[in-house]
């Protein structure tokens, strides 16, 4: 654990954080969309970020989840292999399914009150100590929580999302 710890840490000290912009997510979503004749077309005509139902930011340097309300209708999202330390500006992906931030710097379980529809979320590795705030994720199927720093389960019995 901590090993990976120094090492994100350097990681940070080496490289500049990536800011997710504009820029960032019209280079991913090419990168990720349809390839050869198709992808000329989408190019051409531009990306209308609300009808992205995907997209991958992962290994890009990110320090802060921001600038994606846009994506009103995204229902999977890989952010993992960052420096995220907050989980923070996703509310507004209230359709969002399946959200992946394993292998960042998050401590905290927070921001994920709006997302209702989430059945499968991953946290692993990063230096979470609480597993707090999912009370509103009704529809969590899956939580991969592992290589954290959490001390107990035994508020787990105490959240609704595991009751079932």
């Amino acid at each position: 654990e901590y090993k990976s710890y120094l090492r994100m840490n350097r990681l940070y000290d080496t490289v500049e954080p990536t800011v997710i912009d504009e820029e960032l997510l019209r280079t991913c979503i090419e990168d990720q969309g349809p390839q050869g004749e198709a992808g000329r077309i989408a190019k051409r005509e531009g990306t209308d970020f609300t009808e992205v139902r995907k997209i991958r930011l992962d290994f890009k340097n990110i320090l802060k989840i921001d600038n994606l309300w846009f994506f009103n209708n995204l229902v999977k999202l890989n952010l993992d292999n960052n420096i995220i330390e907050k989980i923070e500006n996703l509310g507004s992906l209230i359709h969002l399914e399946w959200l992946d931030l394993s292998f960042n710097n998050i401590e905290k379980i927070e921001g994920l009150d709006k997302l209702t529809k989430l059945r499968d979320l991953t946290l692993y590795n990063n230096h979470i100590t609480t597993l707090e705030n999912m009370e509103s994720l009704n529809n969590l199927h899956v939580l991969s929580i592992g290589n954290n720093n959490i001390d107990s389960f035994e508020n787990v019995w105490n959240e609704r999302v595991f009751l079932e």
